[in-house]
């Protein structure tokens, strides 16, 4: 998750490697918790839709444009926020019991 976080910052935020950061931090209690941040301009990938064909058969869609899905997917919450300039991610990996 991290690796494709990470990734998409690099390539699609930053415009390709640089000096900028990319900050994180887990919290293990309550439950564990992932704090993604970094300065890229900001983007909300909870309201960011992927330009998929579903009628086409899955070896015949385009690669890529699945990564911020699985992060939503394998968690089990996720919130952004736009603050100090960053974008923040946070995400839950397991429900409070």
């Amino acid at each position: 998750m991290v690796e494709e976080l990470f990734s998409n910052t690099i390539k699609y935020g930053y415009n390709g490697e640089c000096e900028k950061p990319v900050r994180l931090s887990l919290e293990p209690q309550p439950e564990l918790t992932l704090i993604y941040e970094d300065e890229a301009p900001a983007f909300n990938p909870l309201t960011w839709k992927a330009k998929r064909d579903e009628a086409l058969p899955l070896e015949d869609r385009p690669i890529g444009q699945a990564g911020i899905a699985m992060v939503l997917g394998l968690c089990a919450h996720v919130s952004y926020e736009r603050r100090d300039g960053a974008n923040c991610l946070t995400v839950i990996f397991a429900e409070k019991r």
